[in-house]
């Protein structure tokens, strides 16, 4: 039975069949594929059938409404309900797999059958395909406090694509948990099915793709900055409830460090907005910026004032 499904949301046509080709070209054979048109107004039908049309492995759908524009997460899990397999992968439009990614991938979840949840090695490449960043990857698995307190170091490279999940577990948690923009709903999710831990690859076997064209390259829309911020702040809400799981039995000042790495991550995200939204929503971000990270509200003003205002 085919254990794999790569689930690809599609919309853009720009990497698409580079995307494809990585996929096509894995060493391990068996699986399956299905991309799904988000009613884009590209012809990605025809970059299908001309990449991979000839291969039964992969299936083409399209939306008959778009999903993207009203909630990205909405056509994750529309495609994760589709899943018939024991493991699936979201994958994009735009990144890039190395050929073993599914070998080493398998390996690690024979060696730990309890984990719900891998993660393979990755690292940034521009639109050009060129290797903008890399990270360091030295445990091979990682409990889920542990596997939290990684995500939050700085050289991670995020994207959900380079995730191996359990198909089940994930939708016996509710699927993947729906903020703005799908901003931080992948971390959020992650920590939920990592309740067994996750297992990592120590070789690099995914690349990220930061470019002009997708969302988290993009900067500068006041509208995105706002749906940016209010996501940011889901997040922030959604880790203060779920870190009380750990209140117990843990080390509490490794349970600091972890409160402290989060609470800078809103920071530094909403410095980049600031730039870009439009008054009334930062205000009304700072006014509703709870107590508890009261201690970043000066720093978030005076930057807002030194950047937005230009004094």
């Amino acid at each position: 039975m085919t254990k794999y499904t790569f689930l690809l949301p599609a919309y853009k046509p720009y990497f698409l069949a580079e995307a494809l080709e990585s996929i096509k070209e894995q060493a391990y054979t068996d699986f399956k594929v299905i991309v799904s048109d988000d009613c884009s107004p590209h012809d990605l039908k025809s970059i299908f059938e001309k990449t991979c049309g000839d291969d039964p492995r992969f299936v083409f759908r399209r939306n008959e409404k778009n999903m993207g524009g009203k909630s990205l997460v909405s056509h994750w899990n529309l495609l994760v309900d589709m899943c018939d397999t024991e493991y699936f992968i979201m994958a994009s439009d735009d990144d890039v797999y190395e050929p073993e990614f599914l070998v080493e991938a398998d390996k690690l979840l024979v060696k730990y059958p309890k984990a719900n949840l891998l993660r393979a090695r990755s690292r940034v490449i521009d639109g050009k395909g060129k290797v903008k960043a890399e990270e360091d990857v030295t445990d091979e698995w990682l409990d889920n406090l542990h596997f939290i307190h990684r995500i939050y170091q700085k050289d991670w490279v995020g994207g959900i694509a380079s995730f191996v999940y359990r198909t089940k577990h994930l939708k016996d948690k509710g699927n993947f948990v729906d903020f703005p923009s799908a901003w931080f709903s992948d971390d959020v999710t992650n920590f939920l099915v990592a309740d067994e831990g996750c297992c990592m690859t120590q070789h690099t076997t995914f690349n990220v793709r930061n470019s002009d064209v997708n969302i988290s390259g993009q900067w500068g829309n006041p509208i995105d900055s706002r749906k940016k911020m209010i996501a940011t702040y889901m997040n922030y809400d959604w880790m203060k409830t779920y870190m009380h799981r750990f209140d117990c039995g843990v080390d509490k000042e490794f349970l600091s460090t972890i409160e402290r790495e989060y609470k800078y991550k809103i920071y530094t995200n909403i410095q980049s907005y600031i730039y870009s939204c439009y008054v009334k929503d930062f205000l009304r971000f700072l006014v509703k910026c709870p107590n508890d990270l009261g201690l970043f509200k000066p720093r978030m003003l005076a930057h807002y004032l030194r950047n937005k205002i230009k004094i």
